[in-house]
């Protein structure tokens, strides 16, 4: 007895091989094969070939075997090409309509939630890039100045005009740094006037600057890249994993695949190419939110066909490394929850329904506050790249003219950390003047887009958009639960 048929008798004392399948038509015997019940003999012997074998001897057999297909091989070769391609099913009026209806659903139903979801989108993202400011302070600290401006100038007007003046005074006065032409203003002109921070101050603006278009821009680009996104991802991970051996992912959960953490490899290795493809196409959608929607190129086609060849599968080489950190980060915060519940503290959805979707709602949460921070850093690499290259075609590039608002900028990878934190900026006293500097300086203490929230622009919205699923996944679980009682 060998030791697999030791521990099974171990397990199962009960079972005795030579019984287990006996009232079925047919059952298996080990190191004997599916025999026939009835006849307690094997099936092979029941099949065409092997009656014919032993009624007339096997040579004979054989050679009525070999001789139609060496005869006839090309006819039975399309015989089954033909078969298996089963025209039949894809002519099929009925199987048609239900393959177009499907795909009009899909598409009205992403189509719908972009459309829900854009103006939050873009409010998210000029909270991101933008610097604002507390003009109502600028403006009083410019009024107060003037007024102090003014009663100095009438101080010393009085003097020289008086007919006792002693002697004149030589002495040369420094100019007044904070006088008000140096001090920026309220905005004016395209740029948006949000009463705060707020995401719906924000919304409010738009629709009040530009009109509801503002607040759905590049929604068709925006569902293109969606579209592409799914489709190379898809493509990229039935790749990998075909050549890994592994089923795809995509389609098949972790917890059923045969080795999780290749599986979690070409999830995350999925997701970085295919952001890495489109990076180009990312500036364009770039573009057409931070611009006001009255100027400029809108037309995405029209872009598309101004481009070189090869030049949208090319990623700008200043935002390679912002790329690949970004959409690494992104793609943890999306498939490492999975893979460290399931396979790590083995739990899965089906053995430990409420605590397994409770500790994906607080990893995924905790992953919001870790992906923005990158986020922003890439969102503001883009824009400046928008801004200050000179490899870009001329429709695809930006003047500070066409914005709808402030660009906060960047000053590095991770410099642009610090200033973001802080709210001030770079200051270059070698080719500035004092007085600039002092300005600037001024400009960035009413900086009202600083500090750690301005890192994570947009975690309120992602955390009701998890919320939402996290309620939605319950009561799908509780309702085909009621249905198979």
């Amino acid at each position: 007895m060998t030791l697999q048929e030791s521990y099974e008798s171990l397990l199962r004392p009960y079972k005795d091989r030579n019984e287990f399948d006996l009232n079925y038509p047919i059952s298996y015997k080990p190191y004997v094969g599916i025999i026939d019940n009835n006849t307690n003999q094997s099936i092979s012997l029941d099949l065409p070939f092997v009656s014919q074998a032993s009624s007339t001897g096997p040579v004979r057999a054989a050679r009525k075997i070999i001789k139609p297909l060496v005869t006839k091989p090309q006819t039975m070769y399309q015989r089954n090409v033909y078969s298996d391609l089963e025209f039949k099913e894809y002519l099929d009026w009925a199987n048609l309509k239900q393959l177009v209806s499907s795909l009009l659903h899909s598409f009205a139903t992403d189509y719908f939630k972009l459309l829900l979801n854009q103006p939050f989108e873009i409010a998210t993202l000029l909270l991101q890039i933008g610097s604002f400011h507390d003009h109502v302070s600028i403006n009083s600290r410019a009024i107060a100045d003037d007024s102090d401006s003014d009663s100095d100038n009438d101080y010393f007007t009085r003097e020289d005009d008086s007919p006792h003046k002693l002697r004149e005074s030589h002495i040369e006065r420094a100019p007044r740094l904070s006088h008000s032409k140096n001090i920026p203003r309220r905005p004016v002109g395209d740029l948006i006037e949000p009463e705060s921070l707020n995401m719906l101050d924000i919304v409010s603006s738009l629709i009040s600057k530009e009109g509801p278009r503002g607040i759905f821009k590049a929604v068709n680009t925006s569902f293109l890249i969606n579209s592409l996104q799914y489709t190379l991802r898809s493509w990229v991970s039935g790749l990998i994993s075909g050549i890994l051996g592994i089923p795809d992912p995509l389609y098949v959960e972790m917890i059923h695949s045969p080795n999780a953490n290749l599986s979690l490899v070409v999830s995350l290795g999925s997701d970085i190419i295919t952001g890495l493809l489109l990076a180009q196409l990312t500036l364009i959608r770039m573009k057409f939110i931070v611009t006001n929607s009255t100027k400029g190129t809108r037309s995405f086609r029209q872009i598309i066909w101004t481009l070189p060849r090869f030049f949208l599968i090319s990623p700008p080489k200043e935002l390679i490394i912002p790329n690949l950190i970004t959409n690494t980060v992104k793609a943890l915060t999306v498939h490492y929850p999975t893979y460290l519940l399931t396979v790590v503290w083995q739990m899965n959805r089906y053995n430990s329904i409420p605590l397994y979707n409770s500790l994906v709602f607080v990893l995924k949460a905790v992953g919001v506050f870790l992906k923005l921070p990158f986020e922003t850093l890439y969102n503001r690499a883009q824009v400046n790249y928008l801004l200050t290259s000179d490899s870009l075609p001329a429709t695809m590039k930006l003047s500070p003219e066409e914005m709808c608002v402030k660009f906060g900028g960047y000053h590095g990878y991770l410099s642009t950390l610090y200033y973001i934190f802080t709210g001030s900026k770079p200051v270059d006293y070698g080719s500035s003047s004092f007085k600039e500097s002092v300005v600037v300086e001024i400009e960035d203490a009413n900086e009202t887009n600083k500090g750690y929230e301005a890192l994570v622009r947009g975690w309120k919205i992602q955390l009701v958009r998890l919320s939402s699923r996290f309620i939605l996944n319950l009561l799908e679980q509780e309702s085909s639960s009621s249905e198979r009682l």
